[in-house]
């Protein structure tokens, strides 16, 4: 395995300069850099991230705690982080909490232990409890995407604005029997989910237009464990003639069971859901988008920002918890009509 002293052998230059030239810190001349990150490339040398640290006090890698990867907001935030800290040259260090039952808690201790990163993005409800208060120990810029948290700087979709631009749109519409469908979450570490603020916005509209409420259900998140129970809603006597589904793949399970039924959509039913996944604009799925690999992307925008101005991770000012709420925008599609 190549080591720095023969890269600085073959660039003709010193260890220390070779050093530099790799790790941006200290003078070097561009001619000279070009030189020693060739010989670097050509031996292919790669600075360890304990040894960036020991010259610069960075690693340039991003850490990012998760409670999943396999599912549709987490992979596209995900996607977003990757792209914007390669175009800044930094590593991500992803950790797959899952929930506290699979050993969230602990991973998260080993993460605060290490210390390995420069960065640090929690992404929605990855962290409960007493964890999020300890991130300020970190001494890094920390934020969060998906929820508003008043521990660190967040991004995240406007819900209560999303749910009432989709609850309004099919009272617009002249639907008067609504029923809104939760969306289970795993963990929940703030007074309020996305989850619990859409139904309390659908609740708020349904109340201003004097319309009758139905209770809330809540089912779980994903298409196959929701697609049971939405079926068994809508085979039940006196079903709604409209539907607000918490995420996009509730509102495809109500899509398949009203498939299944007889039910026609939207003539019979109509469907709103959130998120905009790629599979809603196939279905013809009404629904709210949201961009969530933008969010990522916005997020390492600010954690660079936040780097520049803090180098060497020191605090020194109070800690950024701004929120940015994003607007939801509706896209119409097939699967919402007025009532016949």
């Amino acid at each position: 395995m190549p080591r720095l002293d023969d890269v600085a052998r073959v660039a003709g230059v010193s260890k220390a300069t070779a050093s530099r030239a790799l790790s941006g810190a200290g003078a070097v001349s561009p001619a000279t850099r070009e030189r020693v990150q060739r010989a670097a490339a050509e031996l292919g040398f790669r600075a360890s991230g304990a040894a960036r640290r020991l010259a610069t006090g960075m690693t340039r890698t991003i850490g990012v705690l998760t409670p999943s990867v396999d599912r549709w907001y987490f992979g596209s935030v995900l996607h977003g982080i990757a792209q914007a800290a390669d175009a800044h040259e930094h590593d991500l260090l992803l950790y797959d909490l899952g929930t506290l039952g699979r050993g969230g808690h602990e991973k998260f201790e080993r993460f605060m232990r290490r210390g390995e990163v420069d960065g640090l993005v929690t992404i929605t409800w990855s962290l409960v409890g007493d964890d999020l208060a300890r991130l300020a120990d970190l001494g890094i810029p920390v934020a969060t995407v998906g929820e508003p948290t008043p521990h660190t700087r967040s991004f995240s979709l406007d819900d209560d604005a999303a749910a009432e631009l989709a609850t309004e749109h099919l009272v617009q519409l002249g639907h008067t029997d609504l029923l809104h469908i939760a969306s289970a979450t795993e963990v929940q570490p703030f007074d309020a989910s996305s989850s619990d603020r859409r139904q309390r916005s659908f609740q708020a509209v349904i109340a201003k237009h004097r319309l009758r409420p139905r209770p809330v259900p809540t089912v779980p998140t994903t298409l196959d464990l929701a697609h049971s129970a939405v079926r068994e809603m809508l085979a039940a006597p006196d079903p709604p003639t409209a539907i607000f589904a918490g995420t996009d793949e509730v509102a495809i399970a109500v899509l398949i069971a009203a498939q299944q039924l007889g039910i026609r959509v939207p003539e019979e039913l109509s469907v709103v859901g959130v998120d905009d996944v790629p599979s809603s604009k196939t279905l013809g799925l009404t629904t709210i988008r949201q961009d969530p690999a933008q969010h990522g992307e916005d997020v390492v925008a600010w954690m660079m920002g936040a780097l520049q101005r803090n180098p060497d991770g020191s605090r020194g000012a109070e800690p950024d918890r701004t929120h940015t709420n994003y607007a939801p925008e509706l896209v119409v599609r097939t699967s919402t009509a007025r009532p016949r």
